[in-house]
């Protein structure tokens, strides 16, 4: 199975649900797990409802499992549901929440602002406008992860200033970069793609001066690294599947990693810079 989504969280066994309550209070911080695929064998989390002071919780394989009485953690400030939830869940009654990750589904409410979220992390987000404007206000959000969304483009970014953090992962159809122009004069300082295969014009993140850390994994290819020459906090950059057309890879010479993968045209190779696993002082921008 892994361990859970916060460090610490201990899983609940619902024949000595008391038990595995009061360890937790006492123990974890209040951290808990529970799985239908970990001695949780009751159709529903009910008896959440008797333990308000849970401020950490993982559900896992949540189509098992009846999820309503998540509703009644209302002091929650971490929630990571997996799965594909059937039951209605409203963020409104976590005011306090500061980090949430969940498969979407149609019966998700965000409500309309999460006021004290900072880390969100949506996959299989579908909603109908196709697009980020659909989310909530959110206005101390400072990392954001979009994973599996088939048809979903970047439109409404900028709604998110103060984004210090952004990934991406296989967005299929994903093409238009522009939306990141929003952050140009922002404090965006990682920024990664993966298996996002139909990316054009790459360069647009070059007005994005703030970066020091960016990815293009498996993202089809980019004519030119020269765009990296208008990024002067960038430290890494890793195109590991993406092919770069005229070969240069003098642009990544300055940097203190560069990830990627040996090919013939290329003008350097992996021996020409620092291992991933070299410890380097983060350089003061």
């Amino acid at each position: 199975m892994g361990p859970p989504a916060f460090p610490r969280s201990i899983f609940i066994e619902s024949d000595r649900i008391d038990a595995c309550m009061d360890y937790a209070a006492r123990n974890h911080q209040g951290r808990i797990a529970i799985s239908a695929l970990q001695r949780f064998r009751l159709p529903d989390i009910s008896f959440l409802a008797r333990f308000p002071w849970v401020e950490y919780l993982t559900i896992l394989d949540s189509e098992m499992i009846d999820t309503s009485a998540v509703s009644s953690l209302g002091r929650l400030l971490r929630l990571h549901i997996s799965g594909a939830t059937k039951q209605p869940l409203d963020l409104a009654a976590f005011p306090l929440l500061r980090e949430l990750s969940v498969r979407w589904w149609p019966k998700l409410r965000f409500g309309d602002t999460l006021p004290s979220l900072r880390v969100l992390g949506l996959s299989h987000y579908a909603p109908v406008s196709g697009n980020l404007s659909s989310l909530p206000q959110i206005p101390l959000l400072e990392e954001l992860g979009l994973v599996q969304a088939r048809n979903l483009t970047l439109s409404g970014i900028d709604r998110f200033p103060g984004l210090t953090r952004l990934t991406v992962d296989y967005l299929p159809r994903l093409v238009d970069l522009s939306p990141l122009t929003a952050f140009t004069d922002g404090v965006l300082w990682t920024l990664e793609f993966g298996n996002c295969p139909k990316i054009e014009h790459h360069d647009q993140v070059r007005v994005i001066r703030s970066l020091r850390r960016l990815a293009f994994n498996k993202c089809g290819e980019i004519p030119s690294l020269s765009f990296l020459d208008d990024l002067p906090a960038l430290e890494s950059f890793s195109f590991v599947g993406t092919n770069i057309a005229d070969g240069s890879l003098a642009p990544c010479l300055r940097l203190r990693f560069a990830g990627f993968l040996d090919k013939r045209h290329y003008s350097h190779r992996r021996s020409d810079f620092p291992s991933a696993g070299t410890h380097v002082k983060p350089r003061s921008v």
